[in-house]
């Protein structure tokens, strides 16, 4: 099996450094030339550092697409623009042979508007990889309303065949990881708001429920990326969320700040003064914060796994894998109390009366 990989940049290098130990071709395309020296250069490295790649001839790094013409498989990671994206695979559908099957690594974009210009769409989906690949294993298989099954089964075997672990995603579930994330940071910037705790505070209570802050999350990942997530990703129900960290993120945007490079969500001033009562209390202040968080977090999955398309088992396991919780979600609801759960979620839908918070049914985290 050839894979072609088109894009260089963060997600694109990752994915191809992780494919070349495995049993297939691999093929980047980049447009940018420094770009395919220092690729080449640090590949060569790879190969001669570990044993078992002595003697494998180093893969094709290009900057032509018709030398992608021999794939199987052609992964598109170029940056998260719908039209480069639509453009990029009427290009791609004239080169590559009629039994090539395309995929899109978009983090925001549903797979029926990028693929819209395709004429096979039965041979086109979504896999969307999680950085770093080499740490999280699971990858997001987005099957749209042409997608053929032959193409899905294709592509959990050669995921599969790669060790990651494919969660198959359809209808109204597709990208549902990136937006239980993105639904998390909006919230917990939401809870910013109320004036008790900073972004720092929540960060670190965050930090202690999943393997990282979430605000560390939004500026590691980098606000363009963010920001279109934002505006992407939400459905009528979460637009209302999203907006206030959509507003702060652009505002900062404006003033030249990408989150990577500095500038991001946590270098803003703290606004709350601390005093010595606060820091005497801050278990009690964590205490009820993570419950908000917690509670939010179970109620936004439990929403998810309502859809019957959805196999729920291996949904639960993906979500305890990329976000690295601190426990399994059945755990987490088990350490809470069930009426306190319950009272945080109509709390917040008596101060909004946002349909969101309104409880769902917490059922399925009592049996696995």
């Amino acid at each position: 099996m050839t894979i072609g990989i088109v894009g260089s940049g963060r997600m694109g290098q990752d994915l191809f450094y992780s494919l070349i130990g495995c049993d297939c071709n691999v093929i980047l395309v980049s447009r940018k030339m420094e770009q395919i020296q220092k690729i080449t250069k640090k590949t060569q490295r790879i190969l001669n550092r570990i044993p078992r790649f002595t003697g494998k001839e180093t893969p094709m790094i290009t900057d032509r697409l018709s030398d992608l013409a021999v794939c199987d498989v052609i992964i598109e990671t170029v940056t998260e623009d719908l039209k480069v994206k639509q453009e990029l695979f009427k290009k791609l559908e004239e080169i590559a042979k009629e039994t090539c099957i395309f995929a899109t690594n978009s983090s925001s974009l549903d797979v029926t508007d990028v693929f819209d210009g395709v004429k096979a769409k039965e041979r086109c989906l979504g896999l969307h990889f999680f950085y770093p690949s080499k740490v999280i294993s699971t990858a997001e298989v987005n099957a749209g309303p042409d997608t053929g099954e032959e193409t899905v089964k294709k592509m959990v075997t050669f995921l599969a065949m790669t060790g990651r672990k494919p969660l198959v995603l359809r209808g109204q579930s597709r990208l549902v990881l990136s937006k239980l994330l993105i639904s998390l940071a909006a919230f917990t910037y939401k809870l910013s708001l109320d004036g008790e705790l900073t972004l720092k505070d929540l960060d670190r209570i965050t930090g202690k429920v999943l393997v990282f802050g979430i605000f560390e999350m939004v500026d590691s990942t980098g606000f363009p990326i963010i920001s279109q997530c934002l505006a992407n990703l939400p459905d009528k129900r979460h637009v209302s969320l999203y907006q206030p960290l959509l507003a702060q993120i652009t505002d900062l945007m404006k003033q030249g700040k990408d989150g990577r490079g500095g500038g991001g969500l946590l270098s803003l001033e703290d606004p709350v003064q601390r005093g010595l009562d606060f820091l005497e209390n801050w278990e009690a202040w964590e205490k009820a914060y993570r419950i908000k968080l917690i509670a939010f977090l179970l109620n936004e999955i439990s929403r998810y796994m309502e859809d019957p398309l959805l196999d729920k088992n291996q949904f639960k396991e993906s979500v305890e894998e990329v976000l690295g919780l601190s426990a399994s979600l059945n755990v987490l609801y088990e350490e809470l109390p069930k009426a306190a759960i319950l009272k945080t979620m109509m709390e917040e839908y008596e101060k909004t009366r946002d349909p969101l918070f309104l409880p769902a049914d917490f059922c399925m985290y009592r049996y696995t």
